[in-house]
């Protein structure tokens, strides 16, 4: 169980330091998300604050400090991510998430989606912590660190199947459609 632990913990590191570094190297355009908030004061401050919360949070992860208490952060983390999607859903907001950096995807139910599965991530970790707090040999490590790019990797695969299976539709009827074109003008 220790092992399962230890891929949620850096699983969970990795994104939120993919995350940060993407937000901070396109810190305008995350900016101008946050910029849907109800209150216009501070708005670069709270971006720079979500930035610096991921980074540290990241850190803290990798490292294993206080485990339980940063497991509890990060899942307040994305419960605050999710509460922010659905209140865009619902004031039926198109704005861009920016969550990883530039992207053409809108805060809303997908974030929405993907901060709930965050979460749920961060709270089986806490909830393994709870039972044994598992400890890292330096042998263990790039087991530990390979099983938890293989969870972010199978995660981000998932989340573009939606997307790769759309692509193949597309493709397989514009060969149906030209193999008929092609049977009429054979004719």
């Amino acid at each position: 169980m220790s092992i399962l632990a230890l891929t949620l913990r850096f699983a969970l590191a990795i994104v939120l330091a993919v995350a940060a570094f993407a937000k901070a190297r396109d810190f305008d355009a995350f900016t101008r998300t946050v910029g849907i908030l109800p209150w216009r004061r501070g708005i670069s401050a709270i971006a720079a604050g979500v930035v610096a919360i991921e980074a540290a949070l990241a850190v803290l992860l990798a490292v294993g400090v206080l485990p339980s208490v940063v497991a509890l952060a990060t899942l307040a983390l994305f419960a605050a991510f999710a509460v922010v999607s659905l209140w865009a859903v619902r004031h039926e907001l198109h704005v861009n998430c920016n969550c990883f950096g530039k992207s053409e995807r809108e805060l809303g139910r997908e974030s929405l989606v993907t901060s709930l599965l965050l979460g749920a991530a961060a709270l089986v970790y806490f909830a393994l912590l709870q039972v044994a707090e598992p400890s890292l040999s330096l042998g263990e490590l790039p087991l530990a660190i390979g099983l938890g790019v293989g969870a972010v990797l199978a995660g981000r695969w998932a989340f573009t199947m939606r997307d790769l299976v759309a692509i193949v539709r597309q493709r397989r009827a514009l060969d149906r459609d030209l193999r008929q074109t092609a049977g009429g003008l054979a004719r």
